[in-house]
């Protein structure tokens, strides 16, 4: 291949990390909004009777609490290493706050199966 080819592939690489970069940074930070009141009436999960040493509650607090933390950690990061040439680390960086969404959904599904839609298990 020639050397033209090749750099043609990394420019495209580079943009196709920068839209990501980009629509992941705007719905990563939108979601913060809303997250903020599930924040404030999180500790109103701890009301029923035992629900304080349930496994699952303690977890989709954790989740919850951690959102915006996790979003605004990974697009600063991303973005870093997205000038520092390091495009699969900047994607995996920007890529955080799903894993956070996704462990706050299996918390409530684990509640709901397990624990009968209960706080407390």
């Amino acid at each position: 291949m020639s050397e033209a080819t090749i750099q043609e592939k990394e420019i495209k690489k580079r943009n196709n990390t920068r839209i990501y970069l980009i629509v992941t940074s705007v719905v990563f930070g939108i979601l913060i909004l809303p997250s903020l009141p599930m924040i404030m009436m999180s500790a109103m999960m701890f009301d029923s009777p035992g629900s304080e040493d349930s496994l699952p509650t303690i977890i989709l607090v954790i989740s919850l609490v951690a959102y915006p933390f996790v979003s605004c950690f990974s697009i600063v990061t991303a973005w870093i290493l997205f000038t520092n040439n390091k495009n699969f680390a900047s994607i995996f960086f920007a890529s955080l706050p799903i894993l956070n969404i996704i462990i706050g959904i299996v918390a409530i599904v684990y509640m709901f199966i397990f624990c009968d839609g209960n706080f407390a298990c």
